[in-house]
């Protein structure tokens, strides 16, 4: 029963697995039906342009060779990389614009139509096309088709074509494909999703077969120390860079824009950028000049490999007068031995192009390689001449020269090849910047820091300039600045001091001239006061005089009335005084914690008590409300600014005063309202000076006393008026 169990779970679990295969292949077959129509589409879309494009090139073609100027075709073919032509005689082969396509299927096949050819190394379309004496076949590469795939090679759509890798393309139609047709709507290929493409994948070969192509049939490449060594400076460099870079934009950001940075961190900025710039660009520029030099005399090598190979060829076929079956038979023998003595390819052609020769043969039999020779060497009319030259993604290099015999007679092409590896040219690159990027990297380092500390020692005493301009107070000592350096913060200084010593014999003749004429209008205000009374009294004593020595009757009442007189303005000159004294003699003041709202109300209620049917409103707390003042001081503020009030609506029978207290975030605010006639415009910005006055009596002193109490606690005082009244507002710190 155990048996039976096992044997049945294992039948259940094969049968999942194959349901699960199935789901997966039908879900990919789904996918795959989805995808090959638009990507059949954008082919189909493409080849029609190309096919537009070969179409007006073989007109122009033909109208060249019908007007016997078959020289300027190489100038028409040569605009186009994509699109390939070969011209045909009876003889053969007479033109062709690449030799990158590789295969002999170029049989003639019928005229002006385009149909699917499958060469070695390539899917294309071709065209016939009949051109008087001559045949023209035109080739319109699709998709590579090497049996080869590496890195190097990889069978992916040429341009302008794009597809998937595993879109494969087959002369039949595929049940499951997309049928592509040209532009007359006649079938060409279809295009299908292949998941298993069985191709070769880097099949090694030996040291013998290629020493150019190597890269092509064996591409593994291996990492040296160097290049692991300046891969972590490289890093490191880079991450200094963008490290700097971050931190640069931050700084930008945090402190708000360029313009608000100080002058040594827009130094530190400039000097920094412009060390980074120099460093990338000598990097770049080191780079550069390395590969190129590299190549330079690589060319060169190769240049002069050439000439010594043409000289042993030419002894060694010193009596052919041309390239036949007959002395072709040992000829790969003898470019396979030259081959090893001047470690690269060689290749040889006869007069039409063809190869005849070659010390790498594996190349033409996996059809990687075309058998005819480039046409630059032959149609342009340089048949010496270093080109570059591709297979796939790899570029080599191709150096032509001329088969000459002992009579320097010409009967073919010598061709030899230098793939200039990348791993050898980063490998010299690398060995290059490993002397490079270690000093480099320091130097940066260096640098910068140097660049930090000197902008801190350059920005340093303007620093100190600034914080003592800003602690300057006149009269202090210490103002001075000592700077030993003679360079330009130098001289600024020199001048800073300069400066303070003129301030401050300018400010001590400003203080001397203030109180001098602070002293002269004090007297001429006290002269003025002083006299105002003493005129009546004058008058009045001069009249008691002039009635005693007339010896008037009423000499006694007139006695009693002036002796009253005369006491009223002693009173008046001892007011004087006293308002004087007082204002010379303020007490300092002295905050503390005071209770405003107490304080105001006691003013309020001596004010109504003194005056019956006083129209004083108050609006606010009657205690508890803490201000930062002189508790003493601030009744004589409150008591000046209700008796102006007062004042004010004197001859105002509906006259109105309000009081009002209230608290704000952090203030106290007291305001005074009445609704008298306001204060004139033309004297409202000298209401808060000393000895101003609109009223016949008193000094002006009262709001310049209250101005000062006020601004003393670290309060404010203003107005606003109009011809409807005038409020005075008091702001004090609130505690």
């Amino acid at each position: 029963m155990r048996k039976f169990f096992t044997f049945a779970a294992q039948k259940m679990k094969k049968r999942l697995i194959i349901y699960c295969l199935l789901v997966c292949t039908i879900s990919m077959l789904t996918a795959c039906h989805k995808q090959l129509p638009a990507a059949g589409k954008q082919i189909e879309n493409t080849l029609y342009k190309q096919e537009s494009r070969a179409e007006n090139l073989i007109e122009s073609i033909q109208s060249h060779i019908n007007n016997n100027s078959f020289d300027s075709i190489w100038d028409i073919t040569q605009q186009e990389d994509n699109i390939l032509f070969y011209i045909y005689d009876s003889n053969g082969l007479v033109y062709w614009s690449q030799n990158w396509l590789a295969g002999e299927d170029k049989q003639l096949s019928g005229f002006n139509r385009w149909y699917y050819v499958a060469f070695d190394n390539a899917h294309t379309v071709c065209r016939w096309t009949s051109l008087g004496r001559y045949n023209m076949l035109t080739v319109i590469p699709i998709k590579y088709n090497y049996s080869i795939e590496n890195q190097q090679l990889q069978n992916k759509f040429l341009h302008p074509f794009k597809g998937d890798e595993q879109i494969s393309i087959s002369r039949d139609r595929v049940a499951d494909g997309y049928p592509v047709t040209d532009a007359d709507n006649h079938y060409l290929f279809s295009i299908f999703q292949s998941q298993d493409v069985s191709k070769e994948k880097q099949k090694a070969t030996r040291l013998s077969d290629s020493f150019s192509y190597q890269s092509i049939l064996n591409s593994e490449t291996a990492q040296t120390k160097t290049a692991l060594s300046v891969r972590i400076f490289y890093i490191i460099e880079v991450v200094l860079f963008v490290l700097l870079l971050l931190l640069g934009i931050v700084g930008l950001i945090y402190n708000g824009g360029w313009h608000k940075l100080r002058m040594g961190t827009k130094f530190l900025y400039v000097t920094s950028s412009l060390l980074l710039f120099i460093s990338v660009y000598v990097f770049v520029v080191s780079i550069r000049h390395v590969r190129r030099r590299y190549e330079n005399e690589q060319i060169k090598h190769l240049a002069e490999k050439t000439l010594y190979l043409q000289k042993n060829l030419q002894d060694m076929y010193f009596w052919n007068i041309a390239l036949t079956p007959d002395n072709m038979s040992g000829m790969n023998i003898d470019l396979r031995d030259l081959s090893y003595t001047y470690q690269m390819d060689i290749h040889v052609y006869d007069m039409a192009g063809q190869l005849v020769g070659t010390s790498a043969p594996t190349l033409y039999e996996k059809g990687l390689i075309s058998s005819v020779i480039a046409p630059e060497p032959i149609f342009s009319h340089n048949h010496t001449m270093t080109q570059y030259e591709q297979i796939g993604d790899m570029r080599y290099l191709a150096a032509y020269t001329d088969f000459v015999n002992g009579n320097y007679l010409q009967i073919g092409y010598i061709a030899v090849s230098l793939y200039l590896s990348m791993d050898e040219v980063n490998a010299e690159v690398d060995d290059f910047l490993a002397k490079l990027l270690p000093p480099n990297l320091i130097v940066l380092f260096l640098a910068v820091i140097f660049s930090f500390l000197f902008s801190r020692g350059l920005t340093k005493p303007l620093q100190v300039l600034a914080e003592k301009m800003r602690d300057f107070r006149i009269g202090e000592r210490g103002n001075r600045l000592i700077y030993r350096h003679q360079d330009e913060v130098g001289e600024l200084v020199k001048q800073y001091n300069k400066m303070v010593e003129e301030l401050e014999r300018s400010s001590e003749s400003l203080a001397n001239a203030e109180r001098e004429g602070a002293w002269r209008t004090m007297a001429r205000q006290i002269a003025h006061e002083i006299n105002n009374p003493l005129t009546p009294m004058k008058l009045t004593i001069q009249q008691l005089q002039r009635r005693k020595m007339m010896h008037s009757e009423g000499f006694d009442d007139y006695f009693d009335k002036s002796t009253n007189l005369l006491i009223e303005q002693i009173d008046t000159l001892s007011r004087i005084a006293q308002s004087f004294s007082q204002f010379a003699k303020m007490p300092e003041v002295k905050r503390e914690k005071t209770d405003v709202a107490t304080k105001l109300y006691g003013v309020i209620q001596l004010f109504r008590e003194n005056q019956t049917h006083l129209p004083i409103r108050y609006i606010g707390a009657e205690q508890q409300v803490y201000a930062l003042t002189d508790a003493e001081q601030i009744s004589q503020v409150f008591n000046n600014l209700i008796k102006n009030a007062l004042q004010a609506i004197e001859n105002n029978n509906d006259g109105d005063i309000i009081v009002m207290l209230k608290e704000a975030q952090d203030k106290v605010i007291i305001t005074v309202s009445d609704n008298g006639n306001g204060i004139a415009e033309d004297i409202r910005d000298k209401i808060f000076r000393p000895n101003f006055t609109t009223k016949s009596t008193g000094m002006g002193l009262g709001l310049a006393i209250s101005k000062n109490i006020v601004e003393s606690s670290g309060g404010t005082i203003s107005f606003v008026t109009s011809d409807k009244g005038t409020t005075f507002t008091v702001e004090l710190n609130k505690i």
